[in-house]
């Protein structure tokens, strides 16, 4: 049931969440940390953000490296509060990925993963419950064929769920959840989705929406349109709060009126506020898939803290971001410029404003 929340919480929403966020802004507390381990990958999927292949020119992030980071991390801060996530391309092609696991576990810091699902036998969950990871995020894009379509290779979905029913039968692991692209091939089949997802033991599902970035910049068949939004918005609005897996949509914009009947939190990017990221070759930066020139320096000549506390400025006052269409935008407080994965370096400006070009603001049915 979608909830309106009346004047009082929308007063709240406008006013008071934007101080709040600056607050988090001045402090950036450092509390997920990223690193892109390999840019190889055992699939070829259709909206990937960082074109990885199987075989990729750009050398792997040492362990060394990472270790490097960390410990550089753990004589300035609680390790225990700083969430490590491991990604890729795929990071089960890393080499002695769980012997890093172990080492990441052994410096105080809890970690976990963002994985297709292909490599996944009974022997690498056991090798993940002894290395301490504690969470994990599996992709599937709804039915076997759309999934496997999506992800450019055959048997990707089966691989994807005989892995999600052996990770949901691990009771060790504290978080498990599915991360679902919404395109414009599966936004009618999320039912069937979810009823798969709810066989398969699944607990946790967010759902994202396609970027026009990567390789899905020139892919039509992957961005929504207004309506196909709507849709989605009103869809994960009404699913919210029934039985089978407990339904999100991530962070993936201001959404404007729905903002906050189809996720927990409203908006707000932590690029650069508690986020970082490490890229394969050591780029500085907030997240995977922010455009790579708006690195903030390298851990081969840099020292990771003293940039996380001097640098990431753009991240932290978005000032210079407030022209064109945001010049005057009544939303701009509690929007800032949207994500930052969709500012294009080049203009300056959003790839995509949901609020304004899909007119979320007009939708009756999803208004908080």
């Amino acid at each position: 049931m979608i909830r309106d929340k009346g004047p009082a919480g929308r007063w709240i929403h406008e006013k008071l969440l934007p101080m709040q966020q600056a607050s988090q802004r001045k402090l950036h507390d450092l509390t997920y940390l990223f690193f892109e381990l390999t840019q190889r990958c055992n699939l070829s999927c259709r909206h990937c953000g960082s074109d990885c292949t199987s075989s990729h020119d750009m050398p792997d992030l040492s362990h060394e490296s990472v270790l490097k980071v960390l410990e550089g991390i753990r004589r300035r801060h609680d390790p225990s509060r700083i969430t490590v996530a491991l990604t890729g391309g795929e990071p089960l092609v890393y080499p002695d990925f769980f012997k890093l696991g172990r080492a990441i576990t052994d410096l105080g810091f809890p970690w976990g993963m963002v994985t297709n699902g292909w490599g996944w036998t009974p022997e690498k969950v056991e090798e993940a419950r002894r290395a301490g990871m504690c969470t994990i995020t599996v992709s599937l894009d709804g039915p076997p064929e759309i999934h496997d379509w999506l992800r450019g290779r055959k048997g990707s979905y089966e691989r994807a769920a005989q892995t999600l029913r052996m990770l949901a039968a691990a009771p060790w692991i504290q978080t498990l959840d599915v991360v679902t692209c919404v395109h414009r091939k599966n936004l009618d089949q999320l039912d069937e989705t979810r009823d798969l997802l709810a066989e398969m033991g699944v607990k946790r599902w967010r759902l994202f929406t396609i970027s026009p970035i990567g390789r899905a910049a020139s892919d039509p068949d992957l961005i929504l349109d207004k309506k196909s939004f709507q849709q989605l918005m009103t869809w994960t609005a009404h699913r919210r709060g029934t039985p089978g897996p407990a339904i999100t949509y991530s962070e993936s914009g201001y959404l404007g009126s729905c903002d906050t009947t189809v996720r927990d939190h409203p908006f707000f990017c932590r690029a650069g506020v508690n986020v970082a990221g490490i890229m394969a070759d050591g780029a500085i930066l907030a997240c995977p898939n922010i455009d790579r020139s708006f690195s903030q320096g390298n851990i081969i000549d840099d020292d990771f803290c003293e940039v996380w506390e001097k640098g990431y400025q753009c991240f932290r006052n978005r000032k210079w971001l407030r022209e064109g269409e945001c010049a005057d935008c009544k939303k701009w407080d509690v929007c800032q410029g949207n994500s930052f994965h969709l500012i294009d370096p080049e203009t300056k400006h959003t790839r995509i404003c949901y609020f304004k070009e899909f007119e979320l603001n007009k939708q009756p049915s999803l208004d908080i």
